[in-house]
């Protein structure tokens, strides 16, 4: 016995001299291994430091220091320690494992992370790893989407997926700091417990209380969403309530129905207080080859009616319905259908109630039936509808147009390297009331030579020629029983430019007088009435009009110039500022009075149509936030910048002695400041309109921000709307203030204001907070 125990003496000795790394075999399979590694042969441990580890199976203990006490069989740790069982991790500065119970006791700095990556932290934690059984006091738990659960104290039974924690309280801000730099969420659930069931995937809560930076918002005895693992789960949505200034005071309380992976049903009645109740359904299936979605609505309508209100009478309903999916060969090789069903009781019923989807808007005016499929495979496209139009705004039969079909057939190819061409063929038949018909036969060529430039001078010329085939037959239309009209017309055009340029590491100038000469034959129909109004570009199109059913005849010149500036940001590789402006005018040899009044092509000499645009960019550096965190609150991107931007068109009399038009769009943002103006002005030949928009924007901090918008009529010296907002947003809540006020009549409609404050509870649902109309009443 003496020998054996000098052995083993004179063994350990040698071990730690060499350094050497070592390994020994409990009784109960855990191999332990480390740097060094001793023997106490009169305390029965083992002692294993630097690097130590100890396996079994697939269970693993690391640390700096293992313990193993052969007697009363617990392995024991020091310094950084770690578990793993190949799907769960525990870390903490001390394990206490007895082999014998399969139990781990963990102390200080704590953290468990879970199969999901779902983090779990606590001052002490004992966990039983063959039955997957924990608990713990003072936990904080860091779901993998950056939500947040704390408590007093907690347990979990993995085999039954199941999580309860005692007076927790439950975020999903995940990045909410005070001065101090602790966490401080913007909103939180304080519950008397949570359970998180993660078979059920919900997290259930009892007796809670919504918290709004620690003020008491709204209670309830139970409340239950989805955990951070699935994306929909079926139950009720927090309600919203909304004052609607036509028909009052309104409560929803949606209800969501995941019917199965494949499809899902949103359920929302929309209780009145003094009206009679409205019910709305949301359905969505995934198709194999599509998607189906599908919206309706129904309610009694009005319940009060008063001599002083403009209301109608009868129920109110709509469906809106829609497929689109992708399907080979069934003309050429890529095919996309499109079927939509639009219908609406009455005109107003969407914009009375505020009622809008992802299929529709509440001010929609024109309501579609149709079936479309797009065909296309390399060079060839062919489009067609068939369908119903109907005009919300039309009372009579009128409302409706009739399309059997509506059908556009392009082509593109080469022909000996030298010319593009590109066919287009369009088929429209329209049937309108009372027999009413018109079918179009419209068909078009465009072919353009490769450019020929004379390089002593620079001058760019390209040949182009146009083929248009017209055939309009009607029936019961404009007074007569039947007319038929059929025209060709072909054009030849030179497009001439000279590109003058000049370049530099820091700027770049190019300025380009352009002559585009053309003659088109044929004779043209009267398109006088129309709304066309001359742009820059139309000095060089084809066809002026922007119409195959009238194309512009005779002989014309357009000519004008183009030029722009760019400086550049060597630093930043990014263009600094940049500075654009052009002119243009289209001669005749004729006056051609077929040629709409309101572009001024009408006259041997256009009007003058011309543009101005600036452009200045900076970096705001006020806001120092990365792409990621300006994608999460979307008004950032409004102030991510700092730059000016000057767009404005304007068309000039001929003799320069008046503005018929003027299109002015401005925007500035400078350190966290925006403001833009819209401006539209249109006198004599062009039109009769002068309105302005108005738009300001202060934000004071990277999550709160002030709005003001306009709009006002300066003819008639009348305001449309007024718009003011003050808005709050992190990465787990979005609150606002609103005043808005509309001036709008029409059927069941009045002008309206409302004083509204929401509060959005991301991800949960719309705003839950009250309406405060009634305060400005």
């Amino acid at each position: 016995m003496i020998k054996k125990n000098n052995f083993l003496k004179i063994f350990v000795i040698f071990i730690i001299s060499l350094n050497y790394v070592a390994e020994l075999k409990s009784e109960n399979f855990y191999d332990i291994k480390a740097e060094k590694l001793i023997y106490q042969d009169n305390t029965n441990k083992v002692i294993a430091e630097g690097d130590a580890v100890a396996t079994s199976d697939n269970k693993i203990i690391s640390a700096k220091k293992i313990i193993y006490d052969k007697k009363k069989n617990i392995l024991e740790t020091f310094g950084l320690s770690k578990y793993t069982d190949g799907k769960n991790t525990l870390e903490a500065k001390k394990f206490i494992y007895s082999i014998n119970l399969k139990k781990i006791e963990a102390k200080k700095n704590v953290i468990f992370i879970d199969t999901n990556k779902n983090k779990y932290f606590f001052d002490t934690f004992v966990y039983f790893n063959e039955k997957g059984i924990g608990s713990g006091d003072n936990i904080e738990t860091i779901f993998f989407d950056g939500s947040h659960l704390k408590s007093k104290s907690g347990k979990f039974d993995q085999k039954k997926s199941l999580t309860l924690l005692n007076n927790a309280t439950y975020t999903t801000c995940s990045k909410v700091y005070n001065k101090e730099n602790k966490y401080c969420p913007t909103w939180s659930l304080k519950s008397r417990s949570i359970a998180h069931d993660k078979n059920k995937k919900k997290i259930i809560h009892r007796n809670s209380t919504l918290r709004i930076k620690n003020i008491p918002i709204l209670y309830s005895p139970f409340f239950s969403h989805p955990d951070p693992t699935v994306d929909r789960l079926s139950g009720f949505l927090p309600p919203s309530i909304k004052t609607l200034s036509n028909i009052g005071r309104t409560v929803r309380v949606p209800y969501y129905w995941a019917i199965s992976k494949d499809k899902d049903l949103l359920f929302t009645p929309v209780f009145y207080f003094k009206e009679n109740h409205l019910y709305n359904i949301n359905y969505r299936q995934a198709l194999k080859h599509g998607n189906l979605k599908l919206d309706t609505s129904y309610t009694k309508g009005y319940k009060r009616f008063k001599n002083n209100q403009n209301r109608t009478k009868g129920s109110r309903n709509y469906l809106f319905a829609e497929y689109t999916g992708q399907h080979k060969n069934i003309i050429f090789k890529n095919n996309e259908l499109n079927f939509k069903i639009q219908r609406v009781s009455q005109k107003n019923y969407l914009r009375i109630n505020k009622l809008s989807s992802n299929l529709f808007k509440e001010d929609i005016r024109e309501l579609e039936n149709s079936l479309k499929i797009s065909s296309y495979e390399k060079n060839k496209r062919l489009d067609i509808k068939f369908g119903i139009f109907e005009n919300l705004d039309v009372a009579t039969n009128d409302k409706y147009t009739y399309f059997y079909p509506d059908a556009k057939f392009s082509y593109n190819t080469k022909l000996f390297n030298n010319y593009n061409i590109n066919t287009n063929n369009f088929l429209n038949l329209q049937k309108f009331s009372d027999d009413k018909k018109k079918n179009k036969f419209l068909n078009e060529i465009q072919i353009q030579k490769k450019p020929n430039i004379i390089k002593p001078i620079g001058l760019k010329s390209i040949l182009k020629f146009g083929g248009y085939n017209k055939n309009l037959i009607y029936n019961n239309y404009d007074n007569k029983k039947q007319n038929i009209k059929i025209n060709n017309n072909f054009t030849i055009a030179l497009d001439n430019t000279i590109p003058l340029a000049k370049f530099s590491e820091k700027n770049s100038q190019l300025l380009t007088p352009r002559v585009f000469l053309k003659t088109t034959s044929g004779n043209m129909q009267s398109s006088s009435n129309s709304n066309k109004i001359l742009n820059f570009h139309d000095s060089f199109a084809m066809n002026r009009t922007n119409s195959l059913e009238n194309i512009e005849t005779g002989n014309s010149a357009g000519y004008g110039f183009d030029y722009l500036y760019k400086k550049n940001d060597q630093n930043k590789n990014k263009t600094q500022y940049s500075f654009g402006t052009g002119i243009s005018q289209v001669v005749r040899d004729k006056i051609e009075k077929k040629m709409p009044n309101r572009s001024s092509l009408n006259n041997k000499t256009s009007d003058f149509a011309g543009h101005l645009k600036f452009d200045f960019f900076s970096d705001n550096e006020n806001l120092n936030l990365t792409e990621n965190e300006v994608k999460k609150i979307s008004f950032l991107n409004t102030f991510k910048d700092n730059k000016i931007s000057i767009n404005y068109n304007y068309n000039l009399s001929n003799d320069f002695s008046k503005i018929h038009r003027n299109s002015l769009i401005t925007s500035y943002s400078y350190n966290n400041f925006f403001n833009s103006i819209r401006f539209e002005e249109k006198n004599e030949h062009v039109g009769n309109e002068k309105n302005i928009n108005f738009n300001l924007k202060k934000l004071f901090t990277n999550n709160l921000y002030f709005n003001i918008e306009t709009k006002k009529n300066l003819n008639t010296d009348s305001s449309e709307f007024h718009k003011f907002g003050v808005i709050f947003e992190n990465d787990c809540i979005l609150a606002s203030l609103s005043l808005s006020k509309n001036f709008y009549y029409d059927d069941d409609l009045k002008s309206s204001k409302n004083l509204i404050f929401g509060i959005v509870i991301k991800p949960f649902s719309d705003s839950i907070a009250p309406d405060l109309t009634s305060f400005i009443d």
